[in-house]
C-alpha cells in the first residue's frame, strides 16, 4: 500500500501514520515543493532569534525525523494536479520542470495555507512580507539583521500574529499588531482574549484593533502603513491575517472546497473523494475553531480546547460556565503558579463541552486533560471524580482542574 503524503507539515504524516495504522507493507512517501521540510508555520517565529545553528539543527532534524520513520521524502517535487479517478498525481521537479505521474493508494494532502498580503498602494514594495515557510524565515533573518529595521507593523489578530510580534519584541524592536477584527484570538471568550492583550501591552506590543490596512507608503522600502484609522511608521510588515488554503492543485479534480478554498472533509479527514483526505491549515478542519490550540507569551501560557461559551450561542447552543482560580502546585513548594480556568458545559446532560485556560504557565496541561473529556464526552462529576496525579513537588492534591469542576457541580 502506497501513501502519498503532500507537504511535509507534521500533520500529514501524522494522518498518514494514522490511517494505516496496523497495516503491513505501507510506503509513505512525502513530497514536499520546497527545499526545506516545514517546520510549522506557527514554530517559525521562534526561529528569527536563535542561533544559525539551532534553526539548521531543526531542519535537519525533520529529514532525521522522516529517514527514522522510514519514509520516502521527495524535497523540490510540487504536485500540479491530482486524478483521482486513477489514483494518480502530476509531480514536478522544482529544478529541471520535468513533469512525471505518480501513482497512490491513499491520498494526504497537507499543503497549509498562504498568507494574503493586502491588495493595497504599496504592497509591492520591499517590507512586506510573509513568514509561511524556512525561505521567507531566512530572508527576515537577513533583513533584521540591521538596526535600521526598528518599526514592524504585523497583520493579523491570530495565534500566527501574535507569535511573530513576540518574537520580534524579544529582538527589541517596535511592534504594532493591526487587525480588522476588534479583539485579538477571537476563538477565545471576549474576557479572555482582552485579558491576553493587556498582559501583551505589558510587554510593549502596541494594539491598533478594529483597523484595515489601506496601503503602504515609501520608496523602493516601505516606511508607513496606512490604515482606515490613521498613518504609522513602519520598516517592515508581516502578513498574518487569515490565509488561503494551498490547493489551487486541486482544480478539476472532483475535490469538494469551501469558500476559501479549503478542502472540506469529515471527523476522520476524509474528503468527498475516495481514498483523499485533508490534515492540517488546507483543511476544513483546521478553521472550524473547535480545535485545541494554545499560545505562549513572555510571562503568561494561554489554552483552550472545545466550545467556547461565545461559540455555542451563536450556534444555538445552551451552555452554562463557571470560573476558577487554583495554584498548580503545593502551597509548599516554591514558585506556585496560579492557573485559571473557564469551564463550558451543558446544564442538561452535564456534558464537559469545552473550556479555556491561561497562567503563568501548566496552563496547557490542565486543558490538555479537558479536552479528553471532552472527546469522551464525560461530564462534569466524572471529570471532578478523576484522580489527577499528586505530587508533594509539581501537583497540588486539588487541581484546577477539580476545583474548577467543584465549582460547576453547584451551578
Amino acid at each position: 500500500m502506497k501513501i502519498a503524503v503532500i507537504g511535509s507539515i507534521t500533520a500529514g504524516v501524522s494522518a498518514a501514520q494514522r490511517i494505516c495504522a496496523g497495516q503491513r507493507n505501507v510506503q509513505i512517501s512525502v513530497y514536499e515543493k520546497s527545499a526545506f521540510y516545514s517546520c510549522g508555520a506557527y514554530g517559525l517565529p521562534h526561529y528569527l532569534t536563535v542561533s544559525m545553528e539551532e534553526l539548521e539543527e531543526a531542519v535537519d532534524g525533520k529529514e532525521r525525523e522522516l529517514e527514522a520513520q522510514k519514509i520516502e521524502a521527495h524535497p523540490l517535487t510540487e504536485v500540479v494536479s491530482v486524478d483521482p479517478s486513477s489514483h494518480r498525481m502530476s509531480v514536478q521537479d522544482v529544478r529541471s520542470g520535468a513533469v512525471s505521474s505518480v501513482h497512490y493508494d491513499t491520498l494526504v494532502i497537507a499543503t497549509g495555507s498562504a498568507a494574503l498580503i493586502p491588495a493595497v498602494s504599496g504592497a509591492g514594495k520591499l517590507g512586506v512580507q510573509k513568514l509561511r515557510g524556512v525561505e521567507d524565515l531566512l530572508f527576515l533573518r537577513e533583513m533584521t539583521r540591521t538596526p535600521y529595521v526598528r518599526d514592524i507593523a504585523v497583520l493579523g489578530g491570530g495565534y500566527e500574529a501574535l507569535e511573530i510580534a513576540k518574537a520580534f519584541r524579544k529582538m527589541e524592536r517596535n511592534v504594532r499588531v493591526i487587525a480588522p477584527e476588534r479583539e485579538i484570538l477571537t476563538d477565545y471568550d471576549p474576557e479572555v482574549s482582552a485579558m491576553i492583550r493587556a498582559h501583551l501591552e505589558k510587554q510593549g506590543i502596541v494594539f491598533s484593533l478594529g483597523q484595515r490596512v489601506t496601503g503602504f507608503e515609501g520608496k523602493s522600502f516601505i516606511d508607513k502603513v496606512k490604515t482606515t484609522a490613521g498613518s504609522f511608521d513602519c520598516d517592515l510588515c508581516i502578513c498574518a491575517s487569515p490565509a488561503q488554503a494551498n490547493t489551487s492543485f486541486l482544480e478539476g479534480s472532483g475535490v469538494r472546497l469551501g469558500k476559501h478554498g479549503e478542502i472540506l472533509v469529515d471527523a476522520e479527514m476524509k474528503t468527498n473523494v475516495p481514498d483523499v483526505y485533508a490534515a492540517g491549515d488546507c483543511s476544513s478542519a483546521a478553521r472550524e475553531a473547535l480545535h485545541s490550540c494554545s499560545l505562549h507569551a513572555e510571562g503568561i501560557e494561554a489554552a483552550r480546547c472545545g466550545l467556547t461559551e461565545t461559540q455555542a450561542k451563536l450556534r444555538g447552543i445552551r451552555v452554562k460556565s463557571v470560573c476558577a482560580t487554583a495554584p498548580d502546585r503545593p502551597g509548599i513548594c516554591p514558585n506556585p503558579n496560579e492557573v485559571t480556568i473557564k469551564l463550558v458545559f451543558d446544564p442538561v446532560t452535564r456534558k464537559v463541552l469545552g473550556a479555556q485556560g491561561w497562567g503563568v504557565k501548566n496552563a496547557a496541561d490542565r486543558i490538555n486533560a479537558i479536552a479528553v473529556a471532552v472527546a469522551g464526552e464525560m461530564t462534569v462529576e466524572a471529570l471532578a471524580r478523576t484522580e489527577l496525579v499528586f505530587s508533594s513537588q509539581c501537583y497540588s492534591i486539588w487541581d484546577p482542574v477539580q476545583v474548577v469542576c467543584s465549582k460547576a457541580l453547584g451551578v
